[in-house]
């Protein structure tokens, strides 16, 4: 079986014409998942960045789909993106220098194998209330896994060898592949695009620790030297927002080449621009178990805030939109019996509608999608610090802010009895986000970026 094969869109007339024709600037892209379906804040602002800037440059994108529904997905993209290149790594049954005996066998070894030591690890510290919850946190969360992790040897070729094909630009985005950068070549704009700061979410891990151990610490310090190292030899960072700027010139000791461009989520055009006032006590958050922040999100929800929200005598049901898988959902409804799982749902902005949005978000960075979507559907919304940190929303503003688990139940109560304070909130927070947050304006802000690195302007292409 070949190793590794370039699967891209050139045998179509019309894009190959455009190729020829054409004197764009070439991006390759370099991202862990096809961004479709548009299920998720990510996926939205990295479909509508590629939709905008295939206008002013020749894209391609390189992926890893794993499967069937990543490649269908892929599939999809090209029909909407005829345009776009996608190259598209497929492992072979070889590592590098050895044949395999029983490929299928060996691919089993290798799913395994990563969570053999997590296994161990939970037999080691799961002794003691406190020694468990901690583990869960570790299990969970980045902490254990934040320094250099392997990849496989054939995508590391291929990723080397598709990133000398004449790009000018080669951008990388999320961690897990900051290392890449080692491989990709000297003569060609590479770029960064740090959607959360890893130390520091970390750092937030950590305080959530009741037992922290030195192991903890020395990984802690690894992974940062890692990523502060990786993050220096990208020729050009992009952080999501001017928090996390500031936060990387700090680590790498310089403010030069590093931009801020958010990400951009549009608001649908399928439902009406109105406030449906939040009368039934119908508490949303949206987020799926896999990112642990909104794991732990729900866990103090559940844990600290709710049993407040019960001696206050506030009836009230906490639906949850995403995938969160049907053990730990039935665990979680032991301990909240009001919550519900909704899982995906078709249209989240007409789902919200007449409903409070809660954020009790305390871990990670970069922006909360989460929160923009609360505003684009005119929903009132309580937050924590961490959760609204990047956005200019100011508790009693446009949203109401709590960090302490009794502060955020009465944020929420006093939200729930007040249709006047929901209307304001809400009016005020979509006034400051179409102030300070246009989604062309940052699409443009992003192209702006392109042409500093650059250093010239970048002509829209005609239709």
């Amino acid at each position: 079986m070949v190793g590794f094969r370039l699967d891209s869109y050139r045998d179509t007339p019309d894009v190959k014409r455009l190729r020829m024709c054409s004197m764009m600037k070439k991006i390759l892209i370099i991202n862990p998942w096809p961004p479709y379906p548009l299920n998720s804040g990510g996926n939205q602002a990295f479909f509508n960045m590629v939709d905008y800037m295939r206008r002013y440059l020749s894209v391609s994108i390189l992926l890893n789909p794993h499967t069937s529904g990543e490649r269908q997905a892929v599939k999809e993209l090209k029909k909407i993106w005829p345009d776009v290149e996608f190259f598209l790594f497929e492992a072979g049954d070889e590592e590098k220098g050895y044949s395999i005996k029983h490929p299928l066998y060996y691919k089993w070894l290798k799913k395994i194998q990563a969570s053999v030591a997590r296994k161990m690890r939970r037999q080691l510290v799961a002794h003691g209330t406190q020694a468990v919850e901690d583990n869960e946190v570790r299990r969970r969360g980045t902490i254990m896994n934040s320094t250099f992790r392997n990849f496989d040897s054939q995508y590391v070729d291929y990723v080397a060898k598709v990133s000398r094909m004449g790009f000018d630009i080669v951008e990388t985005q999320f961690y897990d592949l900051l290392p890449l950068v080692y491989v990709l070549p000297d003569d060609v704009q590479t770029v960064f695009v740090h959607h959360e700061l890893r130390y520091i979410r970390n750092q937030n891990e950590m305080k959530l620790l009741k037992q922290m151990t030195n192991e903890d610490r020395m990984l802690y310090g690894v992974a940062r030297d890692f990523e502060k190292g990786a993050l220096d030899s990208y020729k050009h960072l992009i952080a999501l927002t001017e928090t996390d700027r500031a936060l990387l010139a700090e680590l790498l000791g310089r403010t030069e080449r590093i931009y801020t461009s958010p990400a951009v989520i549009r608001k649908s055009g399928n439902v009406a621009d109105t406030f449906v006032p939040a009368q039934t006590n119908r508490l949303v958050f949206v987020g799926g178990e896999d990112h642990m922040p909104n794991w732990d999100a729900v866990i103090w929800f559940c844990t600290g805030i709710a049993p407040l929200l019960r001696q206050r005598g506030f009836k009230f049901t906490f639906q949850l939109v995403g995938k969160w898988n049907s053990g730990d959902a039935k665990r979680l409804c032991e301990v909240c019996p009001e919550m519900e799982f909704m899982g995906f749902v078709d249209e989240l902005t007409t789902f919200l509608k007449g409903a409070i949005s809660i954020v009790p978000i305390r871990v990670g960075s970069g922006m909360r999608m989460k929160i923009l979507d609360a505003v684009f559907a005119r929903v009132p919304f309580v937050t924590t610090s961490k959760g609204v940190e990047g956005l200019d929303f100011r508790s009693g503003e446009e949203c109401l802010i709590a960090d302490e688990a009794s502060a955020f139940a009465d944020a929420v109560v006093r939200l729930a009895e007040d249709e006047k304070l929901q209307a304001k909130l809400v009016q005020q927070a979509a006034d400051k986000l179409s102030a300070l947050y246009n989604p062309q304006e940052m699409l443009e802000r992003r192209m702006a970026i392109y042409e500093q690195i650059l250093g010239e302007k970048l002509p829209e292409r005609k239709a």
